[in-house]
């Protein structure tokens, strides 16, 4: 029989920009212009931009011996993914360019909302860094000017064959383990509603650790 360790991984660096990331809303930003007359003014980076993405998969088919039949037929597999967050926009709660509804207006920016921000779960971004900007005008805050949080996620499997007919039939025993370090990655966008209760503050995650058992019969 024969074993092996197989290896596979990639990583991506890239940067897109646009005007406006998708036909309609998204939880990253509204997807329409603050002020119509000042379309240049949107240009930043794209809501699905990922600055570093690395991925990297495994096999190991586990060797043995005359000694060690025990380990007939054991497989180690996985998975892993790390990439960088993507940007959103900050907005005002307020019509505050009294141009009516419509169009999503920004607050003014004094400061980079990313530079010595906490990143944790209740104080994400730089929340200071935004201000309220006069009545009757658009704030000068860029779209898209936070990026969120990161992702981080490991998978893991172990896979035990056994044959009950040469050539025909096996009993497969998995046991699988999603997230297995059981790392906090964050959903969507932190609150991006300027100068409301939940501004800056996460409060949704993705799946914690999560474990399967199996077993089934291939023929």
């Amino acid at each position: 029989m024969s074993s092996g360790l197989t290896l596979n991984a990639n990583y991506t660096w890239s940067k897109s920009i646009d005007d406006a990331s998708d036909v309609g809303s998204t939880f990253s930003e509204t997807n329409i212009p603050q002020n119509v007359r000042k379309v240049r003014a949107e240009k930043a980076l794209s809501s699905f931009d990922h600055r570093h993405r690395f991925v990297f998969s495994y096999s190991w088919q586990i060797p043995f011996s005359r000694q060690q039949k025990w380990m007939n037929g054991w497989t180690v597999t996985g998975l892993g993914s790390f990439q960088t967050g993507a940007p959103f926009t900050v907005i005002l709660p307020t019509d505050n360019a009294n141009i009516g509804a419509g169009p999503a207006q920004r607050p003014n920016l004094i400061a980079n909302p990313n530079k010595n921000a906490p990143h944790t779960g209740t104080h994400w971004f730089n929340t200071a860094a935004f201000h309220m900007p006069a009545p009757f005008t658009f704030g000068s805050a860029g779209r898209n000017a936070v990026l969120g949080a990161g992702e981080s996620n490991v998978d893991f499997s172990l896979i035990k064959d056994t044959v009950l007919k040469e050539n025909s039939a096996r009993l497969q025993f998995r046991a699988e383990v999603f997230n297995i370090f059981n790392h906090t990655n964050f959903a969507d966008a932190p609150g991006r509603t300027a100068f409301t209760p939940g501004f800056g503050q996460y409060t949704v995650a993705e799946n914690p650790r999560q474990v399967q058992l199996a077993v089934k019969i291939l023929f």
